[in-house]
């Protein structure tokens, strides 16, 4: 089983829709780790941990974007066996303080304990606390969230920011600057940031912005990506 980096240029995967099958698929293709999105996939409790097994078996990292930014939704998918989590909507430094706390025992936080899963996986490394930076602000109060002590990890989420500075979804100049100060100030912090990405091309872009992890897009829109693509050339008249 492969440790969880954030800090090297891993590219990772992501999963909406709900299935041991499509977890295993995607484990199997090479990402660096598998983030299984519960905020906006159709992902509940009883799916998740076939999903997190299928992933294990594949010996791939596994996150879980969860739902909420609440102790009892990152206690459910750390103790299902999910390597980390990424906590959406964290908009100050008390918030972040919460999430990190949501993820660790005393003394070093406050999760529950209980003879779950991951007890019986063995020895393993803390899990990871990713906290989103996804409004303007998070942006606003980004300098005091990285001083929150055992954050492990900033992720961007560029369409609601998008919207929350009135800019356009598919990105541009503004879009770039904004999403370079976060890196920038994640970078001076030396914390590990990372965005979601719509295209290899993406990747590219914000790894050379200073991005130190990515995740491409969902298999839900590289199904109906590759589906669209495929009808539309076979009823193309001709050849």
């Amino acid at each position: 089983m492969g440790t969880l980096r954030l800090d090297g240029g891993q590219v990772g995967g992501w999963l909406q829709l709900p299935g041991s099958a499509t977890a295993e698929l995607m484990g199997s293709v090479g990402f660096d780790f598998v983030c299984v999105d519960q905020q906006h996939g159709l992902v509940g409790d009883d799916a998740l941990l076939p999903m997190l097994q299928a992933l294990r078996a594949t010996g791939t990292p596994s996150l879980v974007r969860v739902t909420a930014n609440e102790p009892a939704a990152i206690g459910r998918a750390l103790d299902r066996g999910a390597d980390g989590v990424i906590v959406p909507l964290v908009d100050s430094p008390e918030e972040a303080d919460a999430a990190v706390a949501a993820c660790h025992h005393p003394p070093r936080g406050s999760r529950s304990y209980g003879p779950t899963r991951v007890n019986w996986m063995g020895e393993r490394p803390a899990p990871l606390c990713v906290v989103m930076v996804e409004t303007t602000t998070a942006v606003a109060a980004l300098p005091r969230i990285l001083e929150v002590d055992d954050i492990d990890g900033i992720f961007i989420g560029p369409s609601d920011l998008a919207l929350g500075a009135r800019l356009p979804l598919d990105g541009g100049p503004e879009h770039d600057e904004l999403v370079a100060s976060i890196i920038g100030a994640c970078r001076d912090a030396g914390i590990p940031v990372g965005i979601y990405c719509a295209s290899a091309a993406h990747v590219h872009l914000y790894r050379d912005m200073g991005a130190t992890f990515t995740a491409m897009m969902s298999e839900a829109t590289m199904l109906r990506a590759v589906a669209t693509e495929h009808l539309l050339s076979a009823r193309r008249t001709g050849r």
